[in-house]
């Protein structure tokens, strides 16, 4: 099974999983893990009791919120005990939704075209649009 980890800064994670539970429906193999300010335990103890309830043969990716982050660099200490785990950094939206939307299991390719993908919806509309009324003759 396919098991997707969001980890992030304070609800970040969490807003993401009630998003895209909104758009594709209860997903049982999403979870979300975030450092808070008053957290009692640590993301990493957290994450782990996670990762020992699930089979042996279970995919598992960890998306992070930024690179270099407390979170992204506690994630990365996972990868010691756990080699087979995807850790994958620059979380948003569409990236969770391509991955979420995948049954099959994931492959290199499924994983480099879903973060190609999640790059390309990263745009500056304004400068798109203005771009094409220049090329129109002026007017938005």
């Amino acid at each position: 099974m396919n098991r997707i980890i969001l980890a992030s800064h304070a609800g970040m994670s969490a807003g993401i999983k009630d998003t895209l539970q909104m758009v594709l429906g209860e997903l049982p193999n999403l979870y979300v893990v975030a450092t808070t300010r008053d957290e009692s335990e640590t993301i990493v103890t957290v994450t782990r009791r996670l990762l020992e309830k699930f089979e042996p043969g279970d995919q598992v990716v960890i998306l992070t919120d930024i690179l270099g982050g407390s979170v992204n660099n506690d994630m990365m200490t996972l990868l010691t005990d756990y080699s087979d785990i995807r850790i994958i950094c620059g979380m948003n939206l569409s990236l969770v939704l391509s991955l979420a939307m995948h049954t099959e299991p994931w492959t290199g390719g499924i994983l480099r075209d879903a973060i190609h993908q999640a790059k390309e919806q990263i745009i500056d509309c304004t400068e798109m649009i203005k771009g094409a009324a220049a090329e129109n003759g002026g007017d938005l």
